[in-house]
């Protein structure tokens, strides 16, 4: 049987993943979108990434490592629901 800690690794590897795949097939075409349009900031969509709350965090933290602000806005409640990733770069 597979131990806690192997199956913590695990998630983590596949949560890394995620954010890796997310960001090459949505974050950076919506990076290159405003740059196109002149603007400094993008906000992909997050909808249908699994267990975003995780996920988000480590999306954010990737971001943040190659230079931009990045925060993941997720609200689920009685007035709304949003989930999207904000990258700004106007400060690099």
């Amino acid at each position: 049987m597979i131990t806690a800690a192997q199956a913590k690794e695990k998630t983590m590897e596949r949560i890394t993943q995620i954010a890796k795949e997310f960001i090459l097939n949505c974050a950076e075409p919506a990076v290159e979108e405003a740059t196109l349009v002149g603007r400094f900031s993008a906000t992909p969509s997050f909808e249908g990434v699994p267990n975003p709350e995780v996920t988000g965090e480590e999306v954010v933290k990737l971001l943040e490592e190659h230079g931009f602000e990045a925060e993941h806005v997720y609200y689920d409640g009685p007035n709304g629901y949003d989930n999207y990733i904000l990258i700004k770069w106007e400060e690099a």
